[in-house]
């Protein structure tokens, strides 16, 4: 139990350290190309800290249980909004940047009704549909880059008063890597001490996954916000929340439905009556509960953050006590 305990302790610990570096280098690099740490939110950070969303759904499509996949992304979605910037908005509330609130959360919750339209039509994704999503999240970040470069030349953001000089792109490379590789690692000390420690208490190994490993997948998102918001860096706690969505969707999501064809022995991207039914028009409502939200007062308050969460512990008592086939994994 003391050794667990460690565990959990020393994750945590690498997770905070490695999402402070993570926000600073992200940050500093913006300003050293001269985009917007939005930008840098939605593409950088966002796919980098999705890494363990992506690792799991290639695994689980390789290994035959595509369907996983798809239960993945969708329990992680979920999560990023109504439990990540619910604790966010709670410990420091989130600034909103219009453009993240007239474009891409509005091209989030597109994306998630084409994603639910596609599995919606066949319950399937196929080869086809997986490359058009790709392409779909390559245009995304090209987009976001290019609109982004033009948008900082013609407003430029106040550069921080500090006497110190500000640290090389080689630098913040490093940063930002070895704040990825720490995300990761911390995420992975943390729940393999929890798991440990709630299967000595007689906890269920179901409940263990609908719970402690869906959280750990996303807490590399989670770190990196409330570091961020905390730092006065919204634009990177928000945009890294919009652009995982984004990326969980169209990259992911690609990513499995394409993997088949490599061979005929791994199972199409498929989904349940139940992922249809329930979780992915949750999935949907949450993503489009969370426009309004941030439309008032162009913010994220704590009332709001705390209404967010007390829905997302609604939905996992649901998925606790229905503990149903199908319910997905974040």
């Amino acid at each position: 139990m003391a050794i667990n305990l460690l565990l959990c302790i020393i994750g945590f610990v690498i997770l905070i350290y490695a999402a402070d570096k993570l926000v600073e280098g992200s940050s500093n690099l913006a300003m050293n190309f001269g985009v917007s740490k939005t930008v840098v939110g939605l593409t950088i950070v966002a796919a980098g800290t999705s890494l363990p969303e992506l690792v799991v759904s290639i695994n689980a499509s390789v290994k035959g249980n595509a369907s996983l996949s798809l239960g993945n992304v969708v329990g992680s979605n979920i999560m990023n909004i109504a439990m990540i910037l619910g604790v966010t908005a709670l410990i420091c509330p989130i600034a909103c940047e219009k453009v993240m609130v007239k474009r891409d959360t509005p091209l989030m919750i597109g994306a998630t009704l084409l994603v639910w339209f596609v599995a919606y039509t066949d319950k399937t994704v196929s080869h086809f549909e997986g490359i058009t999503l790709l392409v779909l999240c390559f245009a995304y970040f090209i987009m976001t880059y290019i609109i982004g470069k033009k948008e900082a030349a013609e407003n430029p953001e106040p550069e921080e008063v500090t006497d110190k000089p500000r640290p090389s792109n080689l630098k913040n490379t490093i940063f930002i890597l070895g704040g990825f590789i720490g995300l990761v690692a911390g995420a992975e000390f943390l729940v393999r001490g929890a798991v440990e420690i709630a299967q000595s208490l007689g906890i269920s190994d179901e409940v263990i996954g609908l719970t402690l490993v869906a959280i750990g997948t996303s807490l590399p998102e989670l770190a990196t916000s409330i570091v961020a918001a905390r730092k006065g860096q919204s634009a990177i706690s928000i945009g890294n929340v919009v652009g995982s969505n984004l990326f969980n969707l169209l990259g992911i999501i690609g990513t499995a439905a394409t993997i088949p064809m490599i061979s005929d022995k791994i199972a199409p991207l498929t989904a349940s009556d139940q992922m249809l039914g329930l979780h992915i028009p949750i999935m949907a409502v949450t993503a489009l509960a969370i426009l309004p939200i941030m439309r008032t007062g162009m913010k994220i308050v704590r009332l709001e953050g705390a209404i967010l969460l007390i829905g997302y512990i609604a939905y996992t008592i649901m998925l606790i006590q229905s503990s149903g086939a199908g319910a997905p994994v974040g």
